[in-house]
């Protein structure tokens, strides 16, 4: 039977009657905590992979067209549009995990209130 409840959004529901229901809540939500925490870590290696893939692109593209009158400024101002649709889409590739890890963090930081609630509890309960 679980004491703790945490919801999609981070709501954090508990059912707490005495002390030893707030120790046993307590480790539950520590172990809760560390479950976000991992999460948290899988989201920051995927951005990680993401970024690497990116910087591995840039590496290989040639440097810019230098020269050539009009028809080397058409080729840069080719080559400068795709690399800023190269940015768009790291972008645009990120900002879902950049998403996700923000909610894990927020559910992190109910947890570490809830614990510290359960503590003061103890401490005035016992």
């Amino acid at each position: 039977m679980s004491l703790v409840t945490i919801t999609r959004t981070g709501e954090i529901y508990m059912i707490v009657k005495s002390v030893i229901d707030a120790k046993a809540a307590i480790k539950e939500l520590k172990l809760k905590k560390r479950e976000y925490a991992l999460v948290k870590k899988e989201i920051t290696q995927q951005q990680k992979l993401i970024r690497a893939e990116y910087t591995d692109q840039v590496r290989r593209q040639g440097s810019k067209m230098r020269g050539g009158g009009q028809l080397g400024s058409l080729v840069r101002s080719i080559q400068t549009y795709n690399r800023n649709s190269n940015r768009r889409e790291l972008a645009d590739q990120l900002a879902p995990l950049e998403q996700q890890k923000n909610v894990v963090e927020t559910v992190i930081h109910a947890i570490e209130q809830e614990i510290l609630h359960l503590e003061r509890y103890i401490l005035e309960h016992s």
